[in-house]
């Protein structure tokens, strides 16, 4: 009985010790169990790939009460969002390489008179294929329409028109991606993913090393300020950065023959800026850290929303729209538009600005955060 005593007593001092524990370091645990609870919300209100709603331009050379319903009738789909009509095919391929819009509708001329002369008119659909999964749907509902959107339409004497197979024919094509190979969207998307857990892990800990190694206090104690030792962290990460970016570039396209149409000191020069963000995260949350577990917990707070709202796993347009608005706001979302668009599209400079802007926005918001408050910590 006295040993069962002695060993109730030592058990309740460990156990009292860890709770003890925990008391002191309740961020840590409080981390631990929101990073579950996040992942299931993300995961459930995301995690889908029939993407809705897609912006779409429409050429119409043609203008009757057919067509009318027609578009109407993508409209009524869900899957066709109508945000343009214009007669310029350039403008609209403009818009599609831009990323600005998903699909191309081409109605033809004289749609109407070779409808009621049962001559089975075509109708284009062109498709960014560069995400091949957001747009399979859509294809398929497009093809659906011909069967049966105009037969409010097909009266009286047309009435012999209707439960025909299909009153017009829907072409699609899939633009940028003519095969649809999902590798055309992953393995680029992947560069993405890769630069922004590596950089953004990689200088959380880097940093909070020097607290548990003791080393920081020699920093403290000499002639470097704070921006000589921020520099001194980051530049030796972006030349990794680079390395893991030329690395998967080769990959992409001589292993897996992804196609780059674009131009490659192009893409060097937008990734300097997506690579300077990723380590100016590592950075902010070294601020607020010191041990490397609570700086790899910090990291994956901001790893794992990046990488699930940037498009790559699921097709965006098929986000809920609280989604896409923090999705646009952080940069993988926006490179991944970027090395997309270089690589599948050939975008020049103009094209990607919108995307690069956002990225070098955010790129001086959290470095000027992170030097202030590193700062702090240094003083």
């Amino acid at each position: 009985m006295l040993n069962i005593k002695y060993a109730s007593l030592r058990l309740w001092a460990i156990l009292k010790k860890e709770f003890i524990q925990i008391k002191r370091d309740y961020v840590t645990y409080l981390i631990l169990i929101m990073i579950p609870f996040s992942e299931v919300i993300l995961f459930g209100y995301i995690m889908n790939t029939d993407a809705k709603h897609l912006p779409t331009i429409v050429i119409s050379h043609d203008d009757s009460p057919f067509t009318h319903s027609l578009i109407q009738g993508f409209k009524n789909t869900d899957y066709f969002t109508i945000e343009k009509f214009t007669q310029d095919e350039n403008e609209a391929a403009r818009l599609l390489k831009s990323g600005r819009m998903r699909f191309i509708i081409t109605i033809p001329n004289n749609f109407s008179r070779d409808l009621v002369r049962n001559k089975h008119p075509h109708i284009l659909i062109e498709g960014d294929a560069s995400d091949p999964v957001a747009i399979g749907n859509a294809f398929h509902a497009a093809n659906e329409l011909a069967n049966n959107v105009l037969d409010n339409d097909l009266k009286g004497p047309l009435s012999s028109l209707q439960n025909k197979s299909a009153n017009f024919i829907v072409d699609t094509h899939a633009l940028y991606n003519s095969a649809v190979l999902a590798q055309y969207h992953t393995v680029p998307g992947l560069l993405v993913t890769i630069l922004t857990i590596t950089l953004v892990m990689l200088t959380a800990i880097s940093v909070t090393t020097e607290y548990e190694h003791g080393t920081m206090e020699m920093l403290l104690i000499t002639p470097l300020r704070p921006l000589e030792v921020i520099m001194g962290k980051i530049i030796p990460h972006i030349i990794l950065g680079y390395i893991l970016f030329f690395s998967t570039i080769l990959l992409s396209v001589y292993l897996f023959h992804v196609p780059f149409l674009g131009s490659l000191p192009l893409l060097m020069l937008c990734v300097l800026p997506y690579i300077i963000a990723s380590l100016g995260i590592g950075l902010a949350v070294s601020t607020v850290s010191r041990s490397q577990l609570r700086a790899a917990n910090l990291a994956n707070t901001y790893v794992l929303p990046a990488t699930l709202l940037s498009g790559f796993m699921f097709p965006f347009h098929a986000m809920p729209m609280w989604a896409q608005y923090i999705g646009n706001i952080l940069p993988p979302t926006h490179y991944l538009r970027i090395i997309l668009g270089v690589m599948l599209k050939g975008s020049t400079f103009t094209e990607i600005w919108p995307d690069l802007s956002a990225i070098l926005i955010f790129m001086i918001i959290i470095v000027f955060i992170s030097f202030k408050y590193y700062r702090k910590t240094l003083d």
